[in-house]
């Protein structure tokens, strides 16, 4: 009798001290994921407190994980040596929250875009969609010469790209507002948007 009761004493015991090193991993984890992701969510647009509440969590989950990786009874020595290193060093976490970081960012972005469509889907505001590929094509294109250039104030580079219209490039001039820009540059804007990325004017 007195055998089973050290026996669950000790299983109680190494409950609990798993349990005291699973909550300092944690809060552990947690500290660097939230100055890591704080720092990468200060350098993208998901921002700085959503980053860091992202690396927070992130940072948290990963370092449990790798304590109960440690403790299976299958892992090497070197390979437990070479974890607690690569956690010390902050080398893991680094690795892991930037995903996690690019994950939220374009789930922040998608949501923003369906709210958007659906907004303007509810309330019938003109939002302006893309065109098709096939009418993008119909839309008269040039190749660029300094010939070609009637006034002095025509664009000499392309608002979409920001480069020099360089002899012999190809180009793309829209019907409407007259305005024209690299063949490329263009034909991407409009599957995207269907207006003058200048003027705003309706292709």
């Amino acid at each position: 009798m007195v055998d089973f009761g050290g026996g669950v004493l000790l299983g109680v015991m190494s409950k609990a001290f798993f349990a005291a090193l699973a909550c300092i991993f944690a809060l552990g984890g947690a500290l660097v994921g939230t100055i890591t992701g704080a720092v990468k969510g200060q350098t993208t647009e998901t921002g700085f407190f959503r980053g860091a509440g992202i690396g927070a969590i992130s940072g948290a989950v990963l370092a449990v994980e790798l304590l109960e990786s440690c403790l299976v009874d299958g892992a090497d020595l070197l390979s437990k040596v070479a974890l607690f290193g690569s956690l010390l060093d902050g080398k893991v976490f680094r690795e892991w929250v930037s995903p996690a970081m690019l994950k939220a960012y374009q789930w922040q972005v998608s949501t923003l875009e369906t709210n958007y469509l659906e907004i303007s889907d509810i309330y019938d505001i003109d939002s302006t969609r893309g065109m098709p590929p096939n009418l993008v094509n119909k839309l008269p294109k040039f190749t660029f010469t300094t010939t070609k250039m009637i006034h002095p104030w025509d664009e000499r580079s392309c608002t979409i790209c920001l480069q020099d219209f360089k002899e012999g490039d190809h180009a793309r001039k829209l019907p409407n507002c007259r305005h024209f820009f690299h063949l490329l540059c263009i034909d991407g804007w409009l599957v995207r948007h269907g207006s003058c990325p200048i003027c705003r004017t309706d292709v």
